[in-house]
């Protein structure tokens, strides 16, 4: 496992004797590593964990954070370095996660350092699941609070609006009254690391916190405050959205907010604003690669039959049919494929992939369902002759000339089309397949509609 992770030793991989067919180049692997190279920069640390509990893989972040090297993590298991109070809980949350009743979890720790110190951290910890998904890494996120432990202890007893003040202090701390057009009580100075304004601009302008909210994230952000208007309590609120910089440039912030009144009677609120940016791109990377084939690019399976499904589901139509299925099986391609070496296989999938991708609408949807099969979602289509024609233009595109690394190839596909009716996914893929069986059977390059078996060329 960890060989097929760790960047450096992916690139030591002993070479293929000269006579070998040229293996695919796992495209995972890249976009792996280049996260990782991010990653590596990250304040935070963090650290991939097999399912044995072992750290496979840690940032500069972790090491410098808990003081062990890479070698003395992946000779630990997690339990060594957790405070004994806490590994119960921790162990019933990753419990929680692989049984799939919930894809991530929060929780504030303790861990002890190499050299002995106990330091409370904020873990955040992901899973990672293969091709078949089934669980196969942790991805854990680890913040040193202990400081921050440290003054909430010190202040249990003081007034609860400091109290929130300091529980979050790396992000930018904030006062703000839920009247309109009234200015900032109090923000921090991290306000101009986060967002460039210093506190005085901040303060002095009452609309610059909206202002600089991204148009599209508004609405939603300024409902979030007016609900909580009507229900004062220190319990808190939790929003993502994006702003803009001073520059220009957006960013990702977690605002987590309470709302009370204060001395004066005056509605507040008490939050802190955290850039969340990295963290924003890595769950959509996370999530691009669980509705994605990661050879083409192209949505795989799970995510064509939610567009499926959201394409049933968007209100009624009569009798008429929402769309059309055209399934797109390559003809000939194992020859290819064995003959000239998976890597120039893997070339003309992702040719292919191209092709029907820029020969389909916008708002159309192409997906690799796996091997050499390709299928197409064509909203609101009402007609398999207008689906067979569609079809033909990408079967026709197919069939030019594909310039590969090793030479020029030539392939086709057969297509079967469905009229996508009812309200089940499954229904629509089983005829489409069907009918491109038929076409398969009447030869190459042929489109073939449901109920359709021409006779073989």
């Amino acid at each position: 496992m960890q060989q097929e992770l760790e960047p450096e030793r992916a690139r030591e991989r002993e070479q293929p004797p000269d006579d070998a067919k040229p293996e695919a180049v796992d495209p995972s692997v890249a976009t792996f590593e280049r996260l990782w190279e991010i990653l590596q920069i990250a304040p935070i640390g963090v650290g991939i964990v097999n399912l044995d509990g072992h750290v496979v893989l840690s940032n500069t972040a972790l090491r410098a954070m808990l003081g062990y090297s890479e070698a003395e993590f992946a000779a630990m298991h997690f339990d060594d370095y957790s405070h004994p109070d806490d590994t119960v809980r921790n162990r019933e949350l990753v419990s929680e996660m692989l049984a799939g009743h919930r894809e991530r979890f929060h929780m504030d720790k303790r861990f002890y350092a190499r050299d002995g110190s106990e330091l409370w951290c904020r873990l955040t910890v992901s899973l990672l699941r293969d091709d078949d998904g089934h669980p196969a890494l942790h991805v854990g996120m680890l913040e040193n609070v202990t400081e921050q432990r440290r003054l909430e202890q010190q202040l249990e007893e003081a007034e609860a609006t400091y109290r929130l003040l300091v529980e979050r202090s790396p992000g930018v701390v904030y006062v703000a009254p839920l009247a309109p057009h009234r200015p900032c009580k109090y923000v921090s100075p991290q306000v101009q690391i986060l967002l460039g304004f210093t506190p005085d601009e901040w303060l002095e302008q009452p609309d610059l916190w909206l202002a600089r909210v991204h148009p599209d994230d508004r609405a939603a952000v300024h409902d979030a405050w007016l609900e909580r208007a009507g229900r004062p309590s220190t319990e808190p609120t939790t929003i993502r959205y994006r702003m803009h910089r001073r520059e220009g440039d957006e960013v990702w912030v977690r605002d987590e907010f309470a709302v009370e009144h204060d001395r004066e009677g005056e509605l507040v609120a008490h939050g802190v604003m955290a850039d969340v940016t990295r963290e924003k791109r890595l769950e959509d990377a996370l999530e691009h690669q669980a509705f994605h084939d990661s050879l083409t690019g192209l949505p795989n399976r799970k995510l064509f039959e939610e567009r499926i499904s959201s394409c049933l589901g968007r209100g009624p139509r009569g009798d008429r049919p929402r769309g059309v299925v055209a399934f797109f099986d390559l003809d000939d391609f194992k020859s290819i494929n064995d003959g000239h070496g998976h890597a120039l296989g893997d070339e003309l999938l992702c040719s292919v992939a191209d092709r029907i991708r820029h020969t389909i609408r916008p708002g159309d949807t192409a997906a690799r369902l796996g091997g050499d099969e390709f299928v197409v979602l064509l909203e609101g289509v009402e007609s398999v002759e207008d689906g067979k024609a569609a079809a033909r233009r990408a079967s026709s595109e197919l069939q030019r000339p594909h310039h590969l690394s090793q030479g020029v190839f030539r392939i086709s596909a057969s297509v079967g089309v469905a009229l996508l009716e009812g309200t089940s996914s499954d229904a629509a893929l089983r005829s489409a397949d069907l009918a491109m069986y038929h076409a398969k059977h009447a030869g190459k390059g042929q489109v073939v509609g449901p109920g359709e078996q021409p006779v073989p060329d």
